[in-house]
This record gives structure tokens, C-alpha cells and sequence, in this order.
């Protein structure tokens, strides 16, 4: 209950500091949310891919939002990174 009193007032205080880029914030987050979603879905695919030949891509949240930031540079790297550790 506590945690949840912290959180709401501390994004009244940040909307109420950043009236104007707030707007903004929300405005692009479903756009944001829509470019994780197909993040899950191409990783899932590379998953998928890259099992047949035994590598293992891991699907989570950090992996999703690289990917939903960078795109296919982000996908690229995640490989990399996989097959490297």
C-alpha cells in the first residue's frame, strides 16, 4: 500500500514539474509499447531461428526494449552478445 502511495505521488510531482513534456511522454508511449510488442515477436523469431542451429537467444524485458530502441541494429547485437557469452 505504501509502494503505491510513493509512486502516485511521485508522478503527480513529476507532472506537475514537467506539465508540458508530459503530454509528449504519453502521447509516444503507445507507440513505444506497440515497437516492444513486435520486439517480443522478432526475437521469438530469432529464437526460434538460431535454435535450430543450438544457440539460445534470451527473451525478456531488457532484451525487448534494446530491441524496440535500436531496431535491427538492437536484434544484431542481442545475437552477438548471445553467441559470444
Amino acid at each position: 500500500m505504501k509502494l503505491v502511495i510513493i509512486v502516485c505521488s511521485l508522478m503527480l510531482l513529476l507532472f506537475l514539474l514537467f506539465r508540458t513534456s508530459f503530454s509528449k511522454v504519453m502521447e509516444s508511449l503507445p507507440f513505444f509499447l506497440f515497437r516492444l510488442g513486435f520486439s517480443f515477436f522478432l526475437l521469438f523469431g530469432v529464437h526460434l531461428l538460431l535454435g535450430l542451429f543450438g544457440y539460445v537467444i534470451p527473451i525478456n524485458l531488457f532484451t525487448g526494449a534494446v530491441v524496440a530502441m535500436l531496431g535491427v541494429p538492437g536484434v544484431a547485437s542481442v545475437v552477438a552478445i548471445s553467441i559470444l557469452i
